[in-house]
């Protein structure tokens, strides 16, 4: 989904609405030239995961089951 021209319709709207309809071209103009990929509601989602501990290891799988990482426990020796 890209969501350029709902960004551009929501700017319009509220210029309109806070009576800046003389910035509408400056800000249709910023809004235009950003590239359309910010807009696009790309799959780069993979996965979430809430809690790690120095005790894990091996291979857990993400909250949603689309990724996996494999662990292993590290230890930083203090200063």
């Amino acid at each position: 989904t890209n969501y350029q021209q709902l960004a551009q319709a929501i700017a319009t709207a509220l210029l309109t609405i806070v009576d800046g309809g003389a910035y509408a071209p400056l800000v249709d103009a910023i809004l235009t030239a950003l590239p359309s990929s910010w807009y696009t509601d790309d799959p780069d989602y993979v996965d979430s995961w809430y809690t790690l501990s120095t005790a894990s290891s091996g291979r857990l799988t993400g909250a949603a089951g689309n990724g996996w990482m494999d662990v292993t426990p590290y230890f930083v020796q203090p200063l």
